[in-house]
């Protein structure tokens, strides 16, 4: 298995160019004002002096000319231990290289290699136009009427976004319990120009609707792939999602060719020994989830303890947890959709279903999944134990395990570029299976 971890005070000589830098400073002050706008105010981006001087930005006038760029103080760091997460982010940003759709802009350089103003300002303008655009097609996505497909007790409605493409398997998002699908739509944005991409809200939460158990998930998938004529796909599981994709893959191995699991969990009660690695927030929710089921006119008062107004952060935190609380807390107008599931007229069924979900051990059918597996765990990830995940990798014959630094549970709403990107890549390597022998071509 290989960690996507890239160590910020040794990423390798090669990297550089003024154009990389560029787009880690404006991907990364753009993610950290959303949640704290008044961040970089008092606080400098500090880079390790060796890779701003690979990236072009060694002398002072370069880094005062790209920090009125950005509206912030970039500064060198002599010491990696003086970098906080939100600068080590950005750190691994630069060395990873430009984004994909960036632009072909070299950086607002003149010919000398020296940035200039009026450059650098063409930049942030591409740049800012580049995240307007990809905002504007998630929400075209949103406005998209959803095709349906009959199921066993209803009609399931799905989203679909991009062209099917010969001999390209459409890639499935299988979400979480409880979710609608606004969460999905910046990442259906970003992978609809390679591929064809679907994905809908679990059905069973709804008020006078029995709730679904894991196989009415996996059957609700196949559903949408006969709708759509497909035969073959690559599957996204996020949170609850991989144990949909599992169950999906145990009964129709030949129907998936990868499947990656995204900040997901095969959280399992029949743990006796109680070694499963649970966050705080999992081990509440399956005392609200017990207590909801057990007694379901209480779901009113226990959905307060989940439903509460965040406090907001502390000023006396040092400078290295600031960066931390700061990168983990969730984007913006995320609060409506992230409350869905604890509705008064939802929490009763959601809560039952969970329950099903962590009774059933997935993870038991893992040794005989042949096709490619990748496992996405997110440094700040606060809901799904990444730590689960991560060991979860090893009991897949052909898996490997993804670190994504300074992301939380949402990556796929906050960075839907860096993500569809990570996902391109590796269906790029997820080859086809032979007819006849049921191997990799």
């Amino acid at each position: 298995m290989t960690d996507g971890v890239t160590d910020m005070a040794t990423a390798g000589p090669g990297t550089g160019g003024l154009r990389p830098l560029l787009d880690a400073v404006h991907e990364t002050a753009c993610e950290v004002r959303a949640r704290r706008p008044d961040y970089f105010e008092q606080r400098p981006l500090r880079l390790p002096a060796d890779l701003l001087e690979r990236h072009g930005a060694g002398r002072d006038e370069v880094r005062r000319l790209v920090s009125e760029a950005y509206g912030l103080r970039l500064e060198p760091a002599a010491d990696a231990r003086d970098c906080t997460a939100v600068d080590r982010l950005a750190a691994t940003r630069a060395a990873r290289g430009p984004e994909p759709g960036a632009g072909g802009s070299g950086g607002g350089t003149d010919s000398g290699g020296v940035p200039t103003a009026a450059g650098l300002a063409a930049v942030v303008r591409e740049q800012d136009e580049a995240r307007r655009s990809l905002e504007q097609q998630a929400a075209r996505i949103a406005r998209t009427e959803p095709r349906r497909v009959g199921v066993m007790g209803g009609v399931l409605p799905y989203v679909a976004a991009g062209t099917a493409r010969d001999g390209e398997p459409p890639v499935v998002l299988v979400n979480a319990l409880g979710m609608g699908t606004a969460l999905w739509h910046p990442l259906m944005a970003a992978l609809a120009p390679a591929h064809r991409v679907l994905t809908w809200a679990p059905r069973g939460t709804r008020a006078g609707t029995r709730p679904l158990r894991l196989r009415d998930q996996a059957d609700d998938l196949a559903a949408v792939l006969a709708a759509e004529g497909v035969r073959e796909c690559h599957l996204v599981g996020w949170c609850s999602g991989p144990k949909t994709a599992v169950e999906f893959h145990r009964r129709r191995p030949d129907a998936v060719r990868s499947m990656v699991f995204l900040h997901g969990s095969f959280r399992h009660t029949g743990d006796p020994a109680g070694r499963e690695p649970d966050t705080p927030y999992e081990r509440g929710l399956e005392e609200l989830c017990r207590a909801v089921a057990a007694r379901p006119a209480l779901a009113a008062r226990m959905r307060a303890l989940f439903t509460g107004r965040r406090a907001g952060l502390p000023d006396d935190l040092s400078a290295h947890r600031f960066a931390e609380e700061v990168l983990a807390l969730p984007a913006p107008g995320l609060e409506e959709e992230l409350l869905r599931p604890f509705a008064d007229d939802v929490l009763p069924a959601y809560a039952r279903q969970l329950l099903d979900y962590w009774d059933h051990d997935a993870l038991a059918h893992a040794g005989r999944v042949r096709v490619p597996v990748l496992c996405v765990t997110a440094e700040f990830d606060r809901i799904a134990s990444p730590e689960r995940l991560a060991q979860a990798a090893g009991r897949f014959p052909d898996a490997r395990h993804e670190r994504l630094p300074g992301a939380t549970h949402y990556s796929m709403y906050d960075r839907p570029r860096e993500v569809a990107r990570l996902l391109g890549d590796f269906f790029s390597t997820a080859r086809p299976r032979s007819i006849v022998s049921g191997t990799a071509r």
